[in-house]
């Protein structure tokens, strides 16, 4: 029989106590998600509007002064149209209760983007029976579904058929070798008393682009408003 010399198995013997008495590592705490009650997430801006959502939106800004026109297919689009990065409203409306709409203090501005004479210094009246197209801006986390969306653009003479939103990319392209203005953000294309044109931010306003008639300039520019709240 082999004989094992006894430091060895001393040796032996402190080597295995000295491992059972190793520290276990502590595992990681768990990453606890917060809860949707406790942090509002951002809504998918990319989602295509719903009908209940561009009510919401009007209400918030017309209170009851104006409604939408659903006679129009399609009678709201979204898409940026002031170039700002964030998703904007653009909605049919008819007016519900004209002194509101007419009242001097309000978070819209009227505007006629095809009409030969622009003159903001005078306020442009709202009848009531016309047919008005609204642009929503977006502001914050949700565009133009947030709460404190209410900087509207409100556009007279300019709703007809065939509203759909253009890319400045897919407008350039379309009306290659033509006199083009320069948009800051998406385009709505529409055929209005028989005439097809484009809906287009630029300058600080809503103008008119009709590919016969464009003489390559700009309507001035005009002071950015700020929201007013409604009394």
């Amino acid at each position: 029989m082999k004989i094992i010399p006894c430091f060895l198995i001393a040796l032996a013997l402190c080597a295995c106590s000295s491992s059972s008495k190793r520290p276990i590592a502590e595992a990681p705490p768990p990453i606890v998600q917060p809860s949707s009650e406790s942090t509002p997430l951002p809504l998918t801006v990319a989602a295509a509007p719903k009908q209940v959502e561009v009510q919401q939106a009007v209400k918030r800004v017309f209170k009851d002064a104006a409604v939408v026109d659903t006679n129009y297919n399609p009678h709201f689009l979204s898409g940026d149209f002031n170039g700002d990065g964030s998703q904007d409203l653009a909605v049919v409306l008819k007016p519900a209760k004209i002194e509101e709409m007419n009242q001097e203090l309000t978070p819209w501005l009227v505007r006629q983007p095809r009409s030969s004479r622009i003159d903001y210094t005078r306020r442009v009246p709202i009848e009531k029976n016309e047919t008005l197209l609204a642009v929503i801006h977006g502001h914050g986390a949700n565009h133009w579904r947030d709460p404190e969306a209410t900087q509207t653009f409100v556009l007279k003479d300019v709703v007809g058929n065939g509203l759909t939103v253009h890319s400045p990319e897919d407008f350039i392209t379309a009306n290659s070798g033509r006199k083009l203005p320069r948009p800051q953000g998406d385009l709505i294309g529409e055929t209005v008393e028989g005439t097809s044109g484009y809906l287009y931010f630029a300058q600080a306003t809503y103008s008119w682009y009709d590919p016969k008639t464009f003489k390559g300039t700009e309507n001035a520019s005009s002071v950015f408003h700020k929201p007013r709240p409604m009394k």
